[in-house]
């Protein structure tokens, strides 16, 4: 027994297929947009962690900031005291701690004071440096702090200049905040 074959004219006109194949080009792309959407959703938890840990070790080096602001400003004329150990360009350890209640591995901060005698201190202190010799003798009434804040694998530095504007300085005589002044606030 033979087969008659159609013409080829209505083998083209025949439209019996292309439903299935319509259907599984609109799957496969369904598919794609499904797996696309939850590669987002799997990622969106780091980004979430890694945004807190970014904001915790900027809030920890706040805190560096503010305790060796206080250290600093309770022994105003002693700042000379604390530098040693330091250079004109890596600072000596003022504060290395957590915030009370937490644990070293929560996060932590170090907090680093310099005297102004590096190059280019001119433009952060806004005064001419002090004398390079001696780094670990402060003459002028400002000193470089740099706090850095470390929470999980993210950390931030703040570097700011405190400066001591009275004229007499009495060393571990207490200065008011308004005497001590914070500025140039830097972020690295």
């Amino acid at each position: 027994m033979s087969r008659r074959r159609r013409p080829l004219s209505r083998r083209l006109m025949d439209r019996r297929g292309a439903a299935l194949i319509l259907a599984l080009m609109v799957l496969v792309a369904l598919s794609a947009i499904m797996l696309a959407l939850l590669s987002i959703g799997a990622i969106e938890p780091q980004i979430s962690r890694n945004h807190l840990d970014l904001m915790r070790a900027r809030y920890l080096a706040e805190a560096g900031i503010e305790q060796a602001y206080d250290t600093l400003a309770v022994n105003a004329g002693a700042w000379s005291d604390y530098l040693t150990g330091a250079t004109c360009t890596a600072g000596a350890v003022l504060v290395d701690a957590s915030l009370p209640g937490d644990s070293r591995t929560q996060g932590h901060f170090t907090a680093l004071v310099r005297n102004d005698c590096g190059h280019g201190d001119e433009a952060l202190t806004g005064v001419p440096r002090d004398d390079p010799i001696d780094p670990a003798r402060e003459a002028n009434g400002k000193v470089i702090v740099s706090s850095t804040g470390v929470a999980g694998r993210t950390s931030q530095t703040i570097t700011v200049v405190v400066s001591d504007e009275r004229v007499l300085r009495t060393p571990g005589q207490s200065v008011p905040r308004s005497s001590v002044i914070t500025y140039n606030w830097a972020e690295h």
